[in-house]
């Protein structure tokens, strides 16, 4: 139903089209903002803002704002393990409780691991934990810097409540692409809400001066605790060949593709009001971020997962090339071993084939291949709904820095392909 047909009418006989509280109509007929925060039962008086109306139900009423981190193994086991278990630790006061909990804990096999250690040191972890002497605190840019480390680990983890890797060796006819390939059999990830915006959605950025206001949770400017959800799931871990990565970005042609990319990317913040210097990853993370698009759409169709459920998570940076793609859900979908068995090396091997056999030519070309993101402003070049594009739920950036020419030769590029086609 249009706006136009419907009314908003008062008792006095007064009424008026709901037609006119959009567009530029808005701005002569919407009262102003009274700073009302309904989850909090306030009013901001201090707001000045002008009120946008939204219809019941869009889209852009809400955009959370989160950070989700991997339950990863750290150097010392114990104190993970009483962290984990705090709630039924937090209360114990001798190392006599200690042995009741712990006798408690492996007959309902609540905290797998736990009773390998004695009881002297799971109380000593525990006085350690209350005194603070243990606390690391990380900032959101490094959080995905320990979930490297622990992934490309020589000797992953393998008895770990929460985390089981092996290695599933390299894809069958790409060996030379990547240095190795995870199997993660079990992992845990964990979302935390920060907040939440309204209308303009959180931009894809670690500079908390440049989101859009973000509405608190609490009234205290700095709350102690947020609401947590935990998934449980598994996937498959891709680390590329750092010396392939490096040979394909001195290409001058990849040089040249990157510009683009960028000009693209400082139209797209010019347009926001947002520094155009900052937020660009570069073209690695471009072709790896496309790659991992490519076959999340291609595990969907072999594997029958729904495509919502595949996540990624992408390592790029200097030091940094992998993707992780994983499953993550509050049911059993994803967590019955499908996924993993996609993992092996011959199955990977043809699944890779096939994805990068359907970017080569998109529905929509030749507009998709020839689309340049300086002219728009916007964050993709070769990519559209129809060859990359993956659901919001899926992707980190919300399907923004995306080029299937970083990855196979396109109808208008042909020399800026990481994968050559030789093992096609």
């Amino acid at each position: 139903m249009q706006t136009e047909n419907l009314w908003v009418t008062c008792t006095c006989g007064a009424k008026k089209s709901m037609a006119k509280a959009f567009g530029k109509a808005a701005e002569e007929n919407l009262p102003g903002c009274r700073g009302r925060h309904p989850h909090l039962d306030r009013y901001d008086e201090t707001c000045d803002e002008e009120p946008k109306a939204v219809l019941l139900g869009a889209s852009n009423s809400w955009f959370p704002v989160s950070i989700s981190v991997l339950a990863i193994p750290m150097e010392d086991t114990l104190e993970q393990l009483v962290g984990d278990g705090w709630e039924y630790f937090e209360d114990v006061e001798s190392e006599m409780e200690v042995k009741i909990v712990v006798k408690t804990l492996k007959k309902s096999n609540t905290l797998p691991g736990i009773e390998k250690y004695e009881a002297p040191e799971i109380w000593k972890t525990i006085e350690a934990k209350r005194n603070g002497e243990s606390v690391e605190y990380a900032t959101e840019e490094d959080i995905k810097r320990p979930e490297w480390e622990v992934l490309t680990m020589p000797n992953p983890p393998t008895d770990w409540p929460h985390f089981l890797a092996k290695d599933a060796g390299k894809p069958k006819g790409y060996e030379k692409y990547f240095s190795a390939v995870l199997q993660l059999e079990r992992l845990r990830e964990v979302n935390a809400l920060m907040g939440f915006t309204r209308v303009e959605a959180p931009e894809e950025t670690v500079e908390e001066d440049e989101r859009p206001p973000m509405a608190p949770l609490s009234y205290n400017a700095k709350p102690e605790w947020v609401p947590v959800g935990e998934v449980h799931g598994e996937g498959i871990f891709f680390r590329f060949d750092e010396t392939m990565i490096k040979r394909w970005e001195t290409l001058e042609s990849v040089k040249i593709r990157d510009e683009i990319l960028q000009a693209g990317h400082r139209g797209w913040r010019n347009a926001r009001k947002l520094d155009p210097s900052k937020g660009y990853s570069g073209a690695r993370y471009v072709m790896i971020h496309t790659f991992a698009h490519l076959l999340i759409r291609e595990l969907a169709l072999e594997c029958g997962y729904n495509s919502a459920s595949i996540r990624e998570r992408v390592y790029a940076d200097e030091e940094m090339a992998g993707v992780l793609i994983y499953t993550a859900a509050a049911d059993s979908d994803g967590t019955l071993g499908g996924l993993v068995e996609l993992g092996e090396s011959e199955m990977l091997g043809r699944l890779i084939s096939q994805a990068l056999e359907r970017a080569s030519v998109c529905a929509s070309d030749p507009l998709c291949s020839e689309h340049e993101p300086s002219d728009d402003r916007t964050l993709h070049a070769a990519a559209c709904h129809a060859c990359t594009f993956v659901s919001e739920t899926s992707c980190e950036k919300g399907n923004r820095y995306l080029d299937r020419a970083f990855l196979v030769e396109t109808i208008k590029t042909k020399d800026t392909a990481f994968f050559d086609g030789s093992a096609l």
